[in-house]
This record gives C-alpha cells, sequence and structure tokens, in this order.
C-alpha cells in the first residue's frame, strides 16, 4: 500500500485514547480480524470523511467550592498519586453521593464528610535568631579553617 514504510513519510503519532476504547481496539486484533490496533486506526482514518465531522463535547463550567484546608491537601494528593484531576475526584466523590441523597428526605441532605484525623502535632522547636547567627557563623569558620567556631553565651 502507498503511504506505508519510512521512505513513504510515516512517522510515529502520539494521541490520547481512554482506555475502555482502547480495550474495543483490541477485541478484532484478538480474534484475528485485524493486524493490529495501528492497522485498525489508519484504515479507519483512509476511509472517514472529515467535512462532516460533528464533534460534541460535554459543556463545562468553572465552580468555587469553600473546601476546609484539609480536604483541599487531601483532593490534590490523591490527585498526584492517582494521576489525575481534583474535578475527577471531585465528580467521582459526588456521583456516589447524588444516589443518596436523591433518596433521602429533603431535611436530612447533610452528610458527613470522611476525613483522616490530623497527624498528631511535632514538638515545638524554639529557634532563636542567635542559634541561626551562630549557625551561620560556625559554617563560615569551619569553611575558612577546618574548625567548628567557638561557642558564644551560656550553654543550657
Amino acid at each position: 500500500m502507498a503511504g506505508h514504510g519510512k521512505s513513504g513519510g510515516n512517522a510515529p503519532f502520539a494521541m490520547a485514547l481512554e482506555v475502555e476504547f482502547l480495550d474495543r481496539l483490541s477485541e478484532p486484533v484478538r480474534l484475528g480480524k485485524a493486524e493490529s490496533v495501528s492497522g485498525i486506526i489508519r484504515a479507519a482514518l483512509a476511509r472517514f470523511d472529515f467535512s462532516n465531522v460533528l464533534v460534541v463535547r460535554p459543556a463545562q463550567l468553572q465552580v468555587s467550592v469553600r473546601l476546609p484546608a484539609r480536604i483541599r491537601q487531601l483532593l490534590k494528593k490523591t490527585a498526584r498519586s492517582k494521576h489525575t484531576s481534583v474535578g475527577q475526584l471531585v465528580r467521582a466523590a459526588v456521583e456516589a453521593y447524588l444516589p443518596q441523597l436523591e433518596s433521602e428526605a429533603a431535611g436530612q441532605l447533610e452528610m458527613p464528610i470522611a476525613v483522616p484525623p490530623p497527624p498528631p502535632p511535632e514538638p515545638a522547636r524554639k529557634k532563636s535568631r542567635s542559634r541561626k547567627r551562630r549557625s551561620a557563623a560556625a559554617k563560615k569558620q569551619r569553611a575558612m579553617t577546618g574548625k567548628p567556631a567557638p561557642r558564644r553565651g551560656k550553654r543550657r
């Protein structure tokens, strides 16, 4: 077929496709109806008429919600660890909550928020400015002479 091979100008072309869609494309390959997923995509593109394409994307709106700092941090941390967006996590949580909300009486709409307890507080450490200066002076002294700087003031 014309256009195949390096001399025909074929080069890898990366695109993001949903996992479910890729699974659907893999089925004909498993059944022996197609040579590869790439082959299916090339054949579909060669036959498709792009002149009448209508891409339907759901409308989105930006919303602002007041959230406690702990929940914001949890959302951001979870989104990073699961390689997704905060919006996807919010959508999953709300979609799980809506059936309960819709089945409850109007007066019982509040649902407790499950938030992990905060970590225990670390013991307070007192850092004085003189300690910071002493530390900087000690570093400078050590860099110049190879010996630690003598301590000033009373030891506790």
